[in-house]
């Protein structure tokens, strides 16, 4: 049986995430809290990691208080803050620490998602995981963190997940617990991945071709991840059903699909 095994909100963009036991969805976007702050450079840029890389990587965050406080450490600069009252104060942090001047901007609804069409949680396997850091020779830990899923579900065979989308054009419903999503089409990866995770140097073996190679050779021949033109792909990209803003996901919940 497969079931939401774990959760993952990133309160501010390209930064280590925080785990929730349960969440709430929010209005016309994803998960509550979910990219709701992001960095923006002097000419009114998202500063992340595809532009940055190492340099944002390194920066450490811990949450508190349901994510209403954070504890930044880079180097040897810190602060501890309220997320909500804060931003002049992380704006000087991320400044000092990033070599530039740095603005941060809040967007409850619908956040800064990666995807501006795709605007629900992305969703991936623990098998699927596993299958990657078995091709690389990394921890489970360090592809959460590269892939950045918010969603992990268990119980799937490896790859399982992409039966839930179909082919382009025909998203698929689908449900966990109460919330009802539709699952769009597989995530298409940037360079973050092929980065280390904690800002460390050098690429390592995970390149974008090499994934690829790996991905085709043992992808799901009853999925449609073929149709979609290469497969430097991992996670499920999701929109909200209608309706579904104020359900929760708790960990625990089932998945089932609709059709």
């Amino acid at each position: 049986m497969a079931r939401l095994a774990r959760i993952s909100v990133y309160p501010i963009k390209s930064l280590p995430c925080m785990g929730a036991e349960r969440v709430r969805m929010a209005e016309g976007a994803g998960l509550v809290g979910d990219r709701e702050y992001a960095l923006f450079d002097a000419r009114g840029r998202v500063l992340n990691a595809k532009r940055l890389g190492s340099r944002i990587l390194s920066i450490r965050a811990e949450y508190g208080e349901c994510g209403r406080r954070v504890e930044l450490a880079a180097g040897s600069e810190r602060l501890q803050c309220e997320l909500a009252t804060s931003r002049a104060d992380m704006g000087s942090f991320f400044s000092r620490a990033l070599g530039e001047s740095v603005t941060i901007r809040r967007d409850s609804r619908p956040g800064f998602p990666d995807d501006a069409e795709a605007t629900g949680p992305t969703l991936l396997g623990t098998g699927s995981i596993a299958t990657v850091a078995g091709w690389f020779g990394m921890s489970l830990g360090e592809v959460r963190r590269r892939f950045r899923a918010n969603l992990e579900i268990e119980g799937l065979e490896p790859f399982e997940e992409d039966l839930l989308f179909g082919p382009p054009g025909g998203a698929r419903p689908f449900r966990i617990g109460e919330v009802d999503f539709q699952a769009t089409n597989p995530c298409a990866r940037c360079v973050v991945p092929t980065l280390d995770s904690r800002g460390g140097a050098g690429q390592g073996e995970l390149s974008a071709a090499r994934f690829a190679v790996f991905r085709r050779r043992f992808r799901r021949r009853d999925s449609a991840i073929e149709s979609y033109g290469h497969y430097y792909r991992l996670a499920v990209n999701t929109v909200l059903a209608p309706g579904q803003a104020g359900k929760t996901l708790s960990l625990g919940d089932e998945l089932v699909r609709l059709s």
